[in-house]
Order: structure tokens, then C-alpha cells, then sequence
């Protein structure tokens, strides 16, 4: 059993025809980084909420290290969980803001002052014990809001984007902050966040949400590598989707043939998926195209190139910019290519029994009717 187990959990809000979250099962190991990463209003922080016990479940069963907790109240659950806004007693310092929690279940104040001692040490906030939250930066607020969370010593910290109000050089210090005292301490963590490069950077393990469901679940590398459909890799910075028909590990479309290794094999319609970095200019390159747009991004270039009526959207790091207009020799790399089912827009009602080049006339009749 993992240690935390979600499972078939639901969330209907009062008055709402659909759920919040739908059946969702996620399961995290200890001492590991899970994040929740989604786009605003996919269900993440009403997850978090009801793991807390702050938002109860309509359906479903939530177990920490092997015991069910959806019905017992927040206060008795073994979790703590620091919220996007630091929410910190205005009235009260630091080191009473760190103890509050252990101060009213009656922890002795010498153990509570070690331990407050121990964790300001740890959270870099030496010298800011005796300071008013009016009187510290943002990241110094979240940092005594996680205090405040380990302090009473917690199996699982929860994390509500506690990131997204700091400015890039606080957001990396909080990063590296949060993953070092999870080693130190042995933490279990689920983050909640709608940043793909955080959560690339925080996360042993991704869940990626959208419409209250997980759609993929993997290491940071499976969601470059081998998209489960077109939305994920869409929302992992994939471009070029190119209808295509698949013989086992094969793609054959208007561009040419593609054989992809560690894809499903299986026949029929599908959509060849390339990043924009499979790109690589040469004199001998594989295919031939014409510049439609070129943008320099500062460290690459962005082209939009037209390979045999395809537009392919690309970047290349390259000492040589081309220009609208420009014919141009290229080879793409096949270990930055997937193959998923193909997508309702471009499934082809008839078996494909045609010769491919009548097959291929299709889609681009469909593309023009839909652009029309």
C-alpha cells in the first residue's frame, strides 16, 4: 500500500450539475515529491482541500500510511498544508507564529523552543524570530508558514502553489528551500501548482490534471518523451501534430515515414507528434522545406517551415538565420517524436484500405473545410 492513497475520489459542489474532481485515484509513496500540476480551475487545490479535511468528499476514500482518514476532522489528520497566501497571525511574532500549533496541544515550552530554534535554523530566518509579519519580504513569510507546517510534525505537507505570489529569484530560493528539507527531514510532499517548469523542477513524480481527472502520471521525462495524447503534449510545449497512419511502430504521412521506438504498436489512424527541437539544419538534411516565419528568441530560433504542405513549428540553435522566403535542408531526430491514437477531429470513417496518397488528399480536405 502506498502512503498515500487516493482513491475513486469525488467532489460535487452544492448546486453544481457536474463534479469538481472525478473518481480520482493518485497514490504517493513516502518521502517522495508528488505535484499536481494543472491549469487554473482543474480541480488541483480542491484535491489538497479535501485531503486536509477542508472540503469533504462526495464520494470516495482517502488512506495515509495504511489508514483511512476522509472521515476524521482536519485537526486529528496527520497533514499539514501551507496555502498560496502565507496566512500568518498578524499579532503575533516569528517563533509564536512557528509554535502555534504545538502551543495549543500543550507541547512543553522548552521542547517548543528547541524545536522553534531548530526549525529557524533550517528555514535560513536567523535574527527574524522577534519580527511582526508586517516586517518580512514574501519569501520570508512562506518560510515561516512551512515552519509553522513541520512543526508539528506532520506524515504529509501539502503545498497551494505557495510559490506563484514571489518574483523569479524568491520562487528558485523557496524551490531549493522546500527540497532540502524534504531530504533533511524525510517529508512526503504533494505540491499543487499550474507552472510546468516548477513542477519539472520540484517533482519525482507528476500527476497532470485537467477537467477534475489525471490524465498521465509519471516522471518529469515521460511527459517530453511519450505524451499519452495531444492535450498533454500540448500543454508540455509539443507543436507539430501530423495526421498519420500507423503500422506497428511506424508513422507514414505527407512528410515521409517515421519509425519511433517504445510506442504502442498497433494499426490505423494516429497523430505523429515532433517537438520543435528535433530539428537540425544540414546541406544533406532528409527533407526540404521553405521558411514562413523566423523570430530569434535569444538563445534559438523559431521557424515556421512548410514541408510538403505541412507547416512544422521549430527552433534550432543555429549560427545561420533564414528568412521568409528561404528554401531550406533538414533533418528531424526521431527520439524527439511519439505516435498517439489519433484524435476525433481527424479520425477517417473508412477502413484505410485506399492507397495512402488518397488517404493523405483527405485530411487535407478535411483541414480546409475546418479552416473555412
Amino acid at each position: 500500500m502506498s502512503f498515500l492513497e487516493l482513491k475513486n475520489i469525488t467532489k460535487t459542489y452544492g448546486g453544481s450539475a457536474k463534479a469538481c474532481v472525478k473518481g480520482l485515484d493518485l497514490n504517493v509513496e513516502r518521502n517522495e515529491v508528488m505535484v499536481i500540476l494543472g491549469a487554473s480551475g482543474c480541480g488541483k487545490t480542491t484535491t489538497l482541500k479535501m485531503i486536509a479535511g477542508l472540503e469533504p468528499l462526495t464520494e470516495g476514500e482517502i488512506f495515509v500510511d495504511g489508514e483511512r482518514i476522509d472521515n476524521v476532522p482536519p485537526n486529528k489528520r496527520p497533514i499539514s498544508m501551507v496555502f498560496q497566501k502565507p496566512l500568518l497571525f498578524r499579532n503575533m511574532t516569528v517563533r509564536k507564529n512557528i509554535g502555534f500549533g504545538q502551543r495549543i496541544r500543550g507541547m512543553s515550552n522548552e521542547e517548543m523552543n528547541s524545536k522553534i530554534d531548530e526549525l529557524i535554523d533550517l528555514m535560513g530566518l536567523e535574527g527574524l524570530g522577534e519580527r511582526y509579519s508586517s516586517q518580512l519580504s514574501g519569501g520570508q513569510e512562506q518560510r515561516v508558514s512551512l515552519a509553522r507546517a513541520i512543526m508539528v510534525g506532520p506524515k504529509i505537507v501539502l503545498l497551494d502553489e505557495p510559490m506563484s505570489a514571489l518574483d523569479a529569484v524568491l520562487r528558485t530560493e523557496m524551490r531549493e528551500k522546500i527540497l532540502e528539507i524534504k531530504e533533511k527531514l524525510g517529508l512526503t510532499v504533494l505540491l499543487v501548482t499550474h507552472d510546468q517548469q516548477e513542477a519539472v523542477i520540484m517533482a519525482d513524480r507528476i500527476a497532470l490534471m485537467m477537467n477534475g481527472k489525471i490524465i498521465q502520471c509519471g516522471i518529469p521525462d515521460d511527459f517530453y518523451t511519450k505524451p499519452v495524447n495531444k492535450n498533454v503534449a500540448e500543454f508540455f510545449g509539443w507543436k507539430n501534430f501530423i495526421p498519420s497512419v500507423q503500422n506497428g511502430a511506424v508513422a507514414e504521412n505527407v512528410i515521409g515515414s517515421f519509425e519511433v521506438n517504445g510506442v504502442e504498436e498497433r494499426t490505423g489512424d494516429s497523430l505523429l507528434l515532433i517537438r520543435p527541437e528535433a530539428i537540425s539544419f544540414s546541406d544533406n538534411g532528409e527533407f526540404t522545406g521553405t521558411v514562413k516565419k523566423g523570430t530569434y528568441v535569444g538563445v534559438r530560433f523559431e521557424y515556421v517551415i512548410e514541408c510538403n504542405g505541412v507547416e512544422l513549428n521549430l527552433a534550432a540553435r543555429s549560427k545561420d538565420m533564414y528568412y521568409v522566403g528561404d528554401s531550406v535542408k533538414f533533418d528531424l531526430d526521431r527520439s524527439m517524436m511519439w505516435i498517439t491514437e489519433c484524435e476525433s477531429e481527424y479520425i477517417v470513417e473508412e477502413e484505410i484500405a485506399e492507397p495512402k496518397a488518397k488517404f493523405f488528399d483527405k485530411f487535407k480536405k478535411k483541414e480546409n473545410k475546418q479552416t473555412e
